[in-house]
């Protein structure tokens, strides 16, 4: 019951944000909210033509859940999970009708971020896609297709990211300098406020997934692990890589144990290293087909990441900076930091024919 009134305490409080922008009056908010129901059982889903699973990043879970989920929904339902990372076909194995289950990953905050990853199983119908695909814009989201695989698109572009971060702060770098060279490159936040906001245990069990899914390359810093073993899990516990107190937030001095030195890194190899490393798996999910095109990539992470809308996206950047330029840096990085930095086949390929990700040239 505590969790339902937290809840229904957040769609309130996301309500009189909008209230007071202007967009709704508190009649509206009032018919909006006299649609919403609670329970903690599993009932009245018998005429429900969609559910939603948003639980914990547990397959052992979610899989108990799909069990008695569907023995209560009629047959043509369609059962969507919330997975930022799990693949459907596999969470699915054991399900009467796989052909319902897909895949809606939204980001947080789910009221203002735009994007909804659509992820199809092995066995997932195209009617059931199309359904997710029809919702999503009926929410006022902007939804991508893309390929099942660990982590999807989006997390196992920005995890690679986050990881290295974490790296370079273990090796002695600064928080607040790190997270002030990323937002100054133009993201919205830089990589230790954002791994605060999404909570420090939420991105070790996530980079775990990733690691398991694609070995060395994805190896958790260590630091994320012993931060989760402390309870420093970020803001919803007040200590993360900062001391939150409400919306602010302060130096951690804690943190400082972590160190495993002193900061001897340059800004241009921090940002290179924070950003590169995201051009570099983006090109591999390109290869791969995850999603069918650079532009819709790129979308994606302007939209799920909120990197920079002036940079045009990471392919974007990388036919700006150079293909050659970037294929260069990755390998002195692979040399002196190691394998993870390893250019993508596709990379080199493309920097060894002069070509680009666009046609067409930004002015």
């Amino acid at each position: 019951m505590d969790s339902i009134a937290t809840a229904i305490s957040r769609m309130m409080q996301s309500f009189e944000s909008i209230r007071q922008r202007g967009r709704l009056n508190s009649r509206e908010i009032g018919l909006k909210m006299d649609r919403v129901t609670s329970t903690t059982e599993m009932q009245g889903l018998e005429q429900v033509d969609l559910v939603i699973e948003a639980v914990s990043e547990d397959p052992a879970v979610k899989m108990k859940i799909y069990e008695t989920l569907e023995s209560k929904v009629k047959e043509d339902a369609v059962i969507a999970t919330n997975t930022s990372s799990l693949g459907i076909t596999e969470l699915v194995k054991e399900t009467e009708h796989p052909e319902r289950f897909v895949g809606m990953h939204f980001f947080n905050p789910v009221s203002k971020m735009p994007l909804v990853e659509v992820i199809a199983g092995e066995k997932t119908s195209d009617k059931t896609v199309a359904t997710v695909v029809k919702l999503a814009k009926k929410l006022g989201k902007t939804p991508i297709k893309v390929d099942e695989c660990a982590g999807f698109l989006v997390n196992r572009t920005l995890l690679p990211y986050l990881n290295e971060a974490a790296r370079m702060f273990e090796e002695g770098e600064n928080v607040e300098h790190v997270d002030d060279l990323l937002t100054g490159f133009g993201l919205p936040m830089g990589p230790f406020t954002l791994a605060d906001e999404v909570g420090i245990d939420i991105g070790e069990k996530v980079s775990n997934i990733l690691y398991e899914a694609y070995g060395e390359r994805m190896k958790p810093s260590q630091v994320l692990a012993q931060m989760t073993k402390r309870e420093w899990l970020g803001k919803k516990r007040g200590t993360g890589f900062y001391l939150h107190q409400g919306k602010e937030k302060a130096h951690n001095d804690h943190i400082l144990e972590l160190h495993a030195s002193n900061p001897t890194l340059d800004d241009n190899t921090i940002l290179d290293r924070a950003i590169l490393i995201m051009v570099n798996e983006a090109v591999r999910c390109l290869e791969e087909g995850v999603v069918d095109n650079a532009r819709y990539l790129d979308m994606a992470m302007v939209l799920g990441t909120g990197f920079p809308p002036f940079r045009g996206g990471l392919l974007r950047y990388a036919d700006s900076r150079g293909l050659a330029n970037i294929v260069a840096r990755l390998s002195s990085f692979e040399e002196k930091f190691g394998e993870r930095f390893k250019p993508s086949t596709l990379l080199v390929e493309m920097a060894m024919r002069s070509e680009t990700f666009y046609s067409d040239k930004l002015h």
